[in-house]
């Protein structure tokens, strides 16, 4: 049925719109139970979505060629079920977490609304959709990030939309050149292209893709619109932080997938100058997200850089175009996914419980926080590679992609940058989790006292940490969906 393709995104935008009207303002527990029966709704709607086949749903129509369509394919399947079980555990954290930050009633709000939109983005059945929601989840999250209203957040906010905004303008200079170089702007497999119409024309269009892909990188971190990163994620709340890097990050890398794979296609960017530039860009990006953690001392800054880092893996598993590559990056999108969130609810309980925000406040912390720093050192071993978690095989894919692929220098030179980028990795999480434990003989045990915080905060941190160990043991299924997305574009 196609109502199934909308519930999902209309579902969680109007309950966020209406939760203002309800006057929950001092029940707590009743707003905990509205905002966790959207959230748990919304999951039930995503899996009656993605068992649906051939569904797709038009909205209203702007002219012949251009209108809104919602679709869901696998592309959609994959993305979905991330998103809204990541925004599931995410929610019942934040009810604990929120009281640190107070607003409660504007910070759900704009929490559900965001997660509707980003169910429309991965639905979104063509150009002009995916655009429309692109831009509205720039203004929805925008008070996320803001939410403290402190100078600094204010300050963070205004940079965030500049970015996003002027990353935007690029996507839509795609979206205007496909519009009358594309036979559809419906995302189709192996692209759109006009060949009749292209021909002649091939350095412009390459052009407006590489610019399309650096706007659509923006959200995704990617070199040279990377800086709203980590000026937003230390003022954000931990909850924000953790969805803008775990999943808000990765809307921008689907709609880099879709102009790659699904409107210009592979065959066009394969062996041309952009490749070669894009994949020089993405290593460039991994090596100085890595370098710029790795001298960080603010905790939040610190794994914001990491995220800089870590999403131009997938980039760079992309620009490879090749099934090896793709499915490298895919694997890694959802192993990122994991870890940055158990990452940063950490970094939030840790906040939350103790106010140190600098990595050299964390001696000795593991003995007062044991399960959030066990979650916090399995999610870093992942990060880094370190083998039975996940992060190994994505790693491994994405190096051999790069190793295989059609530029075998700069491909090589590409997994010696994944290697030394590791280790910088390494560096920079282990030794915040190697002093928690091991805070050295001369560490003043007496004034320590438990500050784990309770139940809603530690189960999503490790039921996500069991995960960044299980698809490192158990990734077979997974791939074998990865490969089936794989199989429909190279």
């Amino acid at each position: 049925m196609n109502i199934f393709t909308i519930v999902p995104v209309l579902f969680p935008i109007l309950a966020g719109g209406m939760l203002p009207l309800l006057g929950l303002d001092e029940n707590r527990k009743t707003r905990q139970i509205y905002v966790a029966s959207v959230v748990g709704l919304n999951v039930v709607f995503v899996f009656l979505a993605i068992v649906q086949t051939n569904l797709e749903l038009r909205l209203f129509r702007v002219t012949d060629a251009v209108y809104m369509l919602l679709r869901v394919d696998d592309l959609s399947r994959f993305f979905l079920v991330l998103a809204s079980l990541l925004w599931l555990l995410a929610t019942f954290y934040t009810f604990e977490y929120i009281k640190h930050e107070g607003k409660d009633i504007r910070f759900f709000t704009f929490f559900l609304m965001t997660l509707g939109v980003i169910m429309g983005i991965c639905m979104a059945g063509n150009y002009f959709t995916l655009y429309l929601f692109y831009e509205m989840m720039t203004l929805i999250t925008y008070p996320l990030v803001i939410h403290s209203e402190t100078p600094e957040a204010m300050k963070a906010g205004t940079k965030y939309l500049m970015y996003s905004f002027f990353g935007a303008s690029f996507a839509l200079l795609g979206f205007v050149f496909i519009g009358y170089f594309g036979t559809t702007i419906n995302f189709t497999a192996g692209g759109v292209l006009d060949p009749a119409k292209v021909a002649g024309n091939e350095q412009l269009l390459l052009v407006v893709f590489l610019l399309s892909f650096i706007g659509f990188g923006c959200k995704a971190g990617m070199w040279p619109l990377h800086a709203w990163l980590p000026t937003a994620h230390p003022v954000a709340p931990a909850p924000a932080s953790a969805l803008l890097s775990g999943v808000i990050t990765k809307a921008g890398v689907l709609a880099i997938i879709r102009i790659t794979f699904f409107i210009f296609g592979v065959n066009f960017v394969y062996g041309s100058w952009v490749q070669t530039v894009l994949m020089v860009m993405t290593l460039f990006t991994v090596f100085m997200g890595s370098m710029l953690a790795f001298k960080e001392k603010l905790l939040k800054r610190r794994l914001a850089y990491s995220t800089v880092s870590q999403v131009s893996y997938v980039l760079f598993g992309f620009t490879i175009l090749s099934q090896t590559g793709f499915l490298g990056a895919m694997l890694h999108i959802v192993f990122h996914a994991l870890i940055k969130n158990v990452l940063f609810l950490a970094a939030g309980a840790i906040i939350y419980m103790t106010h140190k925000t600098y990595v050299y406040e964390l001696k000795g912390i593991g003995k007062a926080m044991p399960i959030t720093m066990w979650c916090f050192t399995l999610a870093s071993v992942s990060l880094v590679g370190i083998p039975p978690t996940s992060g190994v095989v994505s790693k491994w894919f994405l190096a051999m992609g790069g190793i295989i692929s059609n530029h075998p220098l700069l491909g090589t030179i590409g997994a010696g940058v994944l290697l030394v980028s590791a280790l910088l990795t390494g560096g920079y999480l282990i030794s915040i989790f190697a002093s928690a434990f091991f805070p050295g003989a001369n560490f003043d045990y007496k004034n320590l006292k438990s500050t784990e915080p309770n139940k809603l905060m530690t189960v999503p941190l490790v039921i996500l940490s069991a995960c960044c160990v299980l698809f490192g043991i158990y990734p077979v299924p997974l791939m074998n969906f990865i490969n089936r997305i794989a199989a429909q574009l190279f």
